[in-house]
């Protein structure tokens, strides 16, 4: 699975249903990101995408009330990053993708046996900066992944990855799926590259 994060327009909604990968996200409730969308921009996002890509809402720790307006807009997923009461999760009503920073990958049994989680994504300690992460850190919770995906649970590689190092990234680690947000941007802005989403997407399935 290839997922483009960080989306804040319909028309690179459009580049990525045009790329074919299988899955985008939209950060929301999250102002400290320079990607950070409304949920009304992310309805129109969600127009690109042609029926033919699922989106995430993508967001860190939120209220019960940002969950129910996710949920309400319409959203495939809902995935977010930090510490969430289980009470909370168990009452968000779209299947969930749980992201990991370095720190606290071990955290990831607490989700194996969770129905309602039905994706991991690990990303370095600083998530959507581009910078990257020692591998080694997922040995400890190789056996977890294995039952995840046993499960028919997704697990996203994410971290400082883009068209030129997916590939190496994934016969590396042997993951099956990988996310990007950063790795596919312009130089000269934080909006999204059509080359580099193409290239992304190609790259990543080779």
């Amino acid at each position: 699975m290839i997922k483009i994060c960080g989306l804040k327009t319909k028309e690179e909604a459009q580049w990525v249903a045009e790329a074919g990968a299988e899955l985008a996200g939209s950060v929301v409730f999250f102002p400290k990101s320079k990607r950070n969308i409304s949920i009304e921009t992310a309805k129109e996002v969600m127009t690109g995408l042609e029926g033919k890509v699922k989106l995430a809402a993508v967001t860190v720790e939120p209220s019960l009330e940002q969950i129910k307006e996710i949920e309400a807009a319409g959203f495939d997923y809902l995935q977010y990053h930090g510490r969430l009461e289980a009470e909370k999760l168990e009452q968000i009503n779209i299947p969930v993708i749980k992201a990991f920073n370095v720190k606290d990958v071990s955290d990831i049994r607490t989700f194996v046996d969770n129905d309602k989680v039905v994706g991991f994504v690990f990303d370095a300690n600083a998530p959507g900066s581009g910078v990257g992460f020692d591998y080694g850190v997922l040995d400890s919770v190789r056996p977890e992944i294995k039952e995840a995906e046993a499960k028919g649970k997704f697990v996203l590689l994410a971290g400082g990855l883009g068209p030129d190092n997916v590939r190496e990234a994934l016969e590396q680690t042997g993951f099956k799926g990988v996310d990007t947000s950063s790795g596919v941007e312009n130089e000269s802005s934080d909006g999204k590259s059509r080359e580099k989403i193409f290239s992304f997407v190609k790259n990543a399935r080779i």
